[in-house]
Parts: structure tokens; C-alpha cells; sequence
């Protein structure tokens, strides 16, 4: 009787020392969770759009200066086609050929993701750029592609020189493309 007597006070004693968690703290801990769960998947949405439209920036500089490359190496003219959510390149036969006509390149036609804009709320349609034998831009001024979503990226924007292509980030009035 003993033994009993003194493990039930045994027993007692540990079950007065157990700790535990309450409900209520259960349930903010819960939500503290969730909380940095959601700012967490913001963020991470914010970062994900921010990358592709910078990674579109760059993919477009690389395929126009490739056009170009193209256009020498071949001596021929070339052209791109601006469209709201897609440019194509051309190849022509001949200096005489209307810019109107040409071959669409194999693999030339790129869609976008981001709408190309020529300012804050124009988009292009159907906006011919030629490239000349030299792999220059014929044109009188620079060409200025802006992406929709503009305002997440660092570089969101193209410059179209006679002789270069630079990504950058717009400025507040859509006046200009900052060469970053």
C-alpha cells in the first residue's frame, strides 16, 4: 500500500508541473504564420513579374542586335515589325523590295508577354523599323519600346539607335529610356 500511496503523489506532483499550450495561443501562432505566408507570396509575385519583364528587355535587345548581325553578314536589309504583343523580323531580296513585303525569318516571330508601348499609353501596330545592309536603323530618330509593367522592372524599356540598342528604365513622363 505503500508503493500505491506514494505513486499516486508521484504521479500528481508531475501532472501539477505540466506544461502545455493554450488554444488561443495555438491559434496565434496560426495566424502569425499565415500573416508572414501572405507577404511572403506578395512579395514573391511582385519578384517573379519583375524578372520577366526584365528578362524579356534583354531578349528582345539580343534578338535585334542578332537582326542586325544578320543584316550584315548577309548584306541584306532587314525589318522589324512592332505590334502590341509581338515583333517580327523580315529578310528582303533586294534594297528595291518594299519594306511592306519581305520573308518573315524562320523563328522570327516573337510574342511578349508585356505589351510593347511607344509611350504611356500608345502601342505599336504594325510599326516597321528598317536595318540597312550595314546593320544601321534607317531611321530619324531614336525608337524608344517601353513594356507594360514597366513600373515593377529596373529595366523596362529599349532605346533604338541608328547604330545601338540599349535597355534601361523609363523615366516618370515616358519621355525618355534611361540606358542603365
Amino acid at each position: 500500500m505503500v508503493v500505491n500511496r506514494e505513486h499516486s503523489i508521484a504521479t500528481s506532483a508531475v501532472m501539477e508541473h505540466q506544461t502545455g499550450f493554450t488554444l488561443i495561443e495555438l491559434i496565434v501562432v496560426i495566424f502569425l504564420i499565415a500573416t508572414l505566408m501572405a507577404v511572403a507570396g506578395l512579395n514573391f509575385s511582385n519578384w517573379r513579374t519583375k524578372y520577366k519583364v526584365e528578362a524579356q528587355v534583354k531578349e528582345m535587345a539580343a534578338d535585334i542586335n542578332e537582326l542586325r548581325l544578320m543584316a550584315m553578314t548577309s548584306k541584306k536589309k532587314h525589318s522589324i515589325t512592332l505590334n502590341a504583343n509581338s515583333y517580327v523580323f523580315r529578310s528582303y531580296s533586294s534594297d528595291d523590295e518594299p519594306i511592306t513585303s519581305g520573308t518573315i525569318l524562320t523563328g522570327g516571330t516573337h510574342n511578349v508577354s508585356y505589351g510593347l508601348k511607344s509611350g504611356a499609353t500608345t502601342t505599336f501596330n504594325n510599326n516597321r523599323l528598317e536595318i540597312d545592309q550595314q546593320g544601321l536603323l534607317v531611321s530619324s530618330d531614336d525608337t524608344i519600346i517601353y513594356l507594360d509593367r514597366s513600373d515593377v522592372a529596373f529595366l523596362n524599356c529599349l532605346t533604338l539607335q541608328t547604330a545601338r540598342t540599349n535597355v534601361g528604365s523609363r523615366n516618370a513622363t515616358w519621355s525618355n529610356c534611361d540606358d542603365r
